[in-house]
Order: C-alpha cells, then structure tokens, then sequence
C-alpha cells in the first residue's frame, strides 16, 4: 500500500502547488494508474490523512501537514464529571474542555482552571442544578460582572453552557464529547457568555497563535461561525481562508 501511494513523489507534487484538489490528486495517481478508480482514491486520501501525511484545511482541499494535530490534554476532574453526567443524563449530549486549553495559547500567564460543560438546551438547567447539589463553584451562563464578583480564578470551577447543535466535536463515549480547536476559536470571538475574561487583542492573540501552531479547517470555523452569527468578525480578528491554507 505505501508504494502506491507515491509519498516521495506526492509530497513533491503537492510543494509544487501548495494545495491540491480531489481531482489534482486523481490526475496525479492516474498519471502511474491510468485506470484508477475515484473509490480507491477515497480510501488513499483516507489512509493519507490517518498517516498524518495530508490535513484538509477545507472541503475538496488538501496540503501537507507540517504542523500539529490539536491534542489536548484530559484531566481528572472531566472524567468524573463526564461519568456522573452519563451516568444520569445518558441521552443528553454535552461536552466538556478546561479553559486552559485556550491560556495556554495566550501570550500573557492567566489563573483560569475552569471547566466548560456544554450541554443540549432541553437539559442545560437540569444538569445545571444536579451539578450544582454536588459542587460550590457551579455557575450558569455567567457575565462579565458574574466573574468579577462571585467566580474565583485561584478556583477550578465549572461553568455551564448552552452545547449549539452540529458544533464541531469529537465524540470521547457515548454522549461525551470535547470541541474541536474551531469551536473553541469561534466560541471566543462570541465570548458570550463568557469563556475567558480577556480582551479583544488577547483574543487575537489567542486566535493568531493557534493559526500558526495548529492545523485548522477553514470549512469547520466558517460553517460553526454562520451558525454563531459571527461570519462576518472572522476576518477582523485574524481568520481569512488564505491564510489557513498551506
């Protein structure tokens, strides 16, 4: 399987033009495999991007991956509260992320330990108010004046949101779920209710260093930023198609 899928030549060939398309990429097997078939060029592209060897940076397009897959890392406290979650709300879905996955992109050190449970509208208070019976620090949808008078930063606290259906996740089991790196990007222009209490060029920031460390599909931030209402806000704070296409 690796011989035919050419990589000395395809990595040489997709340099050469920056990006390639399905049908770039067909043309280009076919000049070895005159009669290949559009189905086995599917599984290739699959088995190329599972090798990490190709990202698409958005629908029909393709580069290199030369730079991180976004990864981060779980922690104690989401495994048992996605389990106690499951465990009572098994047919609600909901994800979870700490806000240190977004910090740890900004220039400047922020004391922000908490944990983002998103859950579907039909059953966001009563999560809310189980949650609540279980642990202090528990808030709901909070404003800005909410983290300056009652939400702790020296505390890990947990802060519930609304999850918006078809948001951009990858499913952990069975009804746990963690965003992907473009939702969390388009969460944070939102910023309402409040993911992090910073800035618009702190957001900025945030947004520019992700850009340039991660790989991002273009496709995913626009779609979830259409159903956000904030399409428009994409170029103003850093995102243009252009420049995710590498």
């Amino acid at each position: 399987m690796a011989s035919k899928l050419r990589l000395s030549e395809l990595e040489k060939y997709i340099k050469q033009n920056n990006q390639v398309s399905t049908k770039q990429l067909l043309q280009f097997y076919q000049t070895f495999e005159p009669d290949l078939k559009v189905s086995t060029l599917r599984w290739r592209i699959y088995q190329l991007k599972q090798d990490n060897f190709l990202y698409s940076p958005k629908r029909g397009i393709f580069a290199l991956t030369e730079k991180k897959e976004f990864m981060p890392e779980q922690s104690e406290m989401m495994d048992e509260l996605a389990g106690i979650i499951q465990e009572k709300y098994p047919y609600a879905d909901f994800s979870l992320y700490r806000t240190e996955w977004l910090t740890d992109l900004a220039d400047h050190v922020y004391q922000s330990k908490n944990i983002i449970v998103e859950v579907d509208i039909d059953a966001l208070e009563s999560v809310f108010h189980f949650l609540k019976e279980r642990y202090g620090n528990v808030y709901l949808n909070p404003d800005n004046t909410i983290y300056d008078l009652y939400i702790s930063p020296h505390d890990e606290n947990i802060i519930l949101e609304r999850l918006y259906v078809d948001a951009p996740l990858n499913r952990r089991s069975g009804n746990y779920q963690i965003p992907k790196l473009e939702k969390l990007l388009v969460d944070l222009i939102v910023n309402d209710p409040m993911i992090l209490p910073v800035g618009v060029s702190e957001v900025k920031k945030i947004i520019a260093n992700a850009l340039s460390k991660y790989n991002l599909n273009y496709s995913t931030i626009l779609r979830y930023a259409k159903k956000r209402r904030v399409e428009k806000k994409l170029i103003p704070f850093g995102i243009k198609e252009s420049e995710m296409i590498y």
